[in-house]
């Protein structure tokens, strides 16, 4: 497995300058039977017994009551619980008649997108201060 430099005599006085692709095909070969030995055993072939369950509805979500900001503009919002209009002082009656129950319902705070934090902050902070110990976000799915 030398370089060849050609014959004797004055026609064949240069190297020869093809590529060998003797050597080339033999590792070509060598790599494409070691992945097709190594190839099947990648995949995993251990056998599980998943679980089967019947796609119920959760039942925490019945006990859920949604509390809507909405912006007025001028600083100003409106309060909905559920979809009923409520002032300040009828959310803090009904945060403090939900943190009675057992078990506690979840509050789901759903603010406008143009509602300042601080509104959303304040009817957060009122449910914390009655007792309610679930308390959520509702989000659009971004874009």
């Amino acid at each position: 497995m030398g370089m060849s430099t050609g014959g004797g005599g004055q026609q064949n006085a240069n190297p020869m300058t093809d590529i060998n692709t003797t050597p080339l095909v033999d590792v070509m070969l060598v790599l494409l039977i070691i992945f097709m030995i190594t190839a099947p055993l990648m995949q995993n072939k251990v056998p599980i017994s998943i679980p089967e369950a019947a796609n119920e509805p959760d039942s925490t979500e019945e006990r859920a009551v949604t509390l809507n900001i909405q912006d007025k503009g001028n600083g100003m919002v409106q309060y909905y619980w559920v979809d009923d209009p409520i002032g300040i002082d009828g959310l803090e009656a009904r945060l403090a008649l939900e943190a009675a129950k057992k078990p506690q319902p979840e509050i789901k705070i759903r603010g406008d997108r143009s509602v300042q934090y601080k509104h959303v902050r304040a009817a957060l902070d009122l449910a914390k201060r009655k007792g309610i110990s679930k308390i959520g976000f509702v989000t659009a799915p971004g874009e």
